[in-house]
């Protein structure tokens, strides 16, 4: 490599590094808020009976009495199903996050700084597997340039609690170097340590999964002795794989009864697999294209006109980059491995932090394409596909060498956007004497507020009212039945209502029957009558005390006014 590689790739880290400053300022968002909670605060739900260090990514772990405990402070909705299971096992992650709550837990820009560093040595390692494996410097300070400035990174930069993609993806490329060192120079000690590496970003993330996509890339078409030898010294790492699959699924790890966004591809094969013809082309078309795989998610339904545009997009990007290509071997080697490794992520809703991974192949192959159009040492055999070759290196130049750098740091500040579209004024309870021996009964707030109540009261350190049972977040045609201790709450069009409400519980799968019961601490919740479009039009609240004793406090949420409403029965 010539001697202006390495300031050139210093500038382009460096880039990197100002373009994702904005991540600084954007504070906590979500789950962040909750591994407060779980770190710094003595909470009345105890970390669930797990091989997790904290609990912060298994507090929803799929028990139905635990659930129920969450549903009694409004962490998850009533109307969950009762075995609803978002448990990860993730232990490294957790002690990072441990430190940063043991050394700045009140300066969030510190723990954003930590997100940052991950990715700056990622970054690194990046760089260094292009330069091993593309054919000139150009070619691989370019492809840095386009991984590394890539706007569908900023997200995950941005959001302290997806730092344990981060960590996956830097132990990944330790991993996938010192597989290629032995393979390439042999030696035990690059085995050893790239097989410990793998375990490392295992126990950061599941994603951790994906350098396997690399590895056996690796072995297909790069390895020098040949493709049955190269498989044949993927499995050491095929086995650290279903060893910590097997621990991870006897411990009681993973997603149930949660199709909204994550589908498990051991228990729910077939399902997997539609899924994942259907998120594929989402997921491939925002690492080409511009428009990001959240905006499908966020939409709550399967939108198969969208899927079917990201596929023919996708397809017709693809054709001339490989065309240009197509004759190196190493083509086939990043093309799969951006393929192979993307498959793991398939499990969940397509979100742009999934393309850490498949994003390392896609970047490589873009260079190439790019640097070879550039040089004119690809010549079309016809004026068409010339014409066509040239839009399309023009339109990839435009997304990403001027746009994407451009959104980078727009998404890396994307978490400080999406928080304030949540209210936290529902978690404000003014004029309640003895908050923390009162049960709140609260009517109408946002559905996101709600959830949130408990997690922002724990960061201002405010009390926690001694339950908060959110009974509704919808506003309209609410009528009420008060008699000793059972309240009657009655919507014509029903309760339940929308994609979001519906994430918690598929209503066709599990839907209610009239006189289902949800058993809360202190509070029985019946379907009392169900409408024509088989949602409860009807719920009884049945009380431990009568409704208008002390220890209540009915509120309704006010939209207009921004305020709570107290409601006398």
């Amino acid at each position: 490599m010539p001697q202006h590689y390495t300031g050139r790739r210093n500038l382009i880290l460096l880039s990197a590094f100002i373009l994702c400053l904005p991540a600084l300022a954007a504070g906590l968002m979500g789950d962040d808020y909750m591994h407060y909670a779980l770190l710094t605060a003595d909470l009345p739900i105890a970390k669930p009976n797990d091989l997790s260090l904290f609990g912060l990514f298994s507090f929803i772990n799929g028990d139905p009495e635990r659930n129920r405990l969450l549903m009694d402070y409004s962490l998850i909705p009533w109307w969950t199903y009762a075995e609803l299971k978002y448990a990860f096992w993730r232990p490294l992650s957790e002690i990072f996050h441990w430190v940063d709550h043991q050394l700045w837990p009140e300066q969030p820009w510190l723990m954003h700084l930590h997100n940052i560093a991950w990715y700056m040595i990622a970054l690194c390692l990046v760089a260094r597997l292009y330069k091993q494996y593309l054919p000139t410097a150009g070619t691989a300070l370019l492809a840095l340039f386009l991984y590394g400035l890539d706007s569908t990174h900023g997200f995950t930069i941005s959001w302290i609690s997806n730092r344990n993609a981060l960590l996956a993806l830097t132990f990944g490329l330790l991993t996938f170097l010192l597989y290629t060192r032995w393979r390439e120079e042999g030696g035990i000690g690059s085995l050893m340590l790239s097989l410990l590496t793998l375990l490392l970003g295992l126990l950061s993330a599941e994603l951790g999964i994906s350098v396997f996509g690399y590895i056996g890339a690796y072995a297909l078409f790069m390895d020098k002795r040949g493709p049955v030898k190269g498989v044949l010294a993927t499995l050491p790492y095929f086995a650290v794989i279903v060893g910590w699959w097997a621990i991870y699924k006897y411990a009681g790890f993973g997603a149930a009864h949660a199709d909204a966004y994550y589908v498990d591809p051991a228990s729910q094969p077939l399902s997997f697999l539609m899924k994942a013809a259907e998120r594929l082309p989402v997921l491939l078309a925002s690492q080409w294209g511009i428009v990001p795989a959240d905006l499908y998610t966020l939409s709550g339904a399967s939108n198969y006109t969208y899927v079917a545009i990201c596929a023919v997009m996708l397809i017709l990007s693809l054709i001339p980059v490989l065309m240009v290509q197509i004759k190196n071997r190493a083509t086939l080697f990043w093309l799969f491995g951006m393929l192979f490794s993307i498959l793991p992520a398939l499990a969940a809703s397509p979100y742009d932090r999934l393309l850490l991974f498949p994003g390392i192949g896609a970047s490589a192959l873009l260079a190439n394409f790019l640097i070879q159009i550039k040089l004119k040492r690809y010549t079309p055999s016809s004026s068409i596909l010339k014409t066509y070759t040239t839009l399309i290196f023009f339109v990839m130049v435009f997304i990403h060498l001027i746009m994407a750098p451009i959104l980078l740091p727009v998404m890396a500040y994307s978490t400080k956007f999406m928080s304030d579209q949540v209210s936290t004024t529902p978690s404000y309870f003014q004029n309640i004497e003895n908050i923390e021996h009162k049960k709140l009964v609260l009517f109408s707030p946002p559905l996101a507020s709600s959830l949130a109540i408990a997690a922002l009261r724990y960061h201002r350190q405010d009390p926690i009212p001694a339950r908060i049972w959110t009974i509704t977040t919808l506003d309209d045609g609410l009528q009420y039945h008060a008699s000793g201790n059972r309240l009657l709450v009655s919507r014509e069009a029903g309760f339940i209502d929308g994609p979001i409400e519906e994430s918690v519980r598929n209503m066709e799968k599990y839907p209610f029957q009239e006189n289902d019961e949800v058993i809360l601490s202190g509070l029985r919740i019946g379907i009392h009558q169900l409408n024509e479009s088989g949602k409860p039009s009807q719920l009884s609240l049945t009380f431990d005390q009568p409704v208008n004793s002390s220890e209540y406090v009915f509120l309704k949420w006010d939209a207009n006014s921004n305020q709570y409403t107290q409601l006398d029965f």
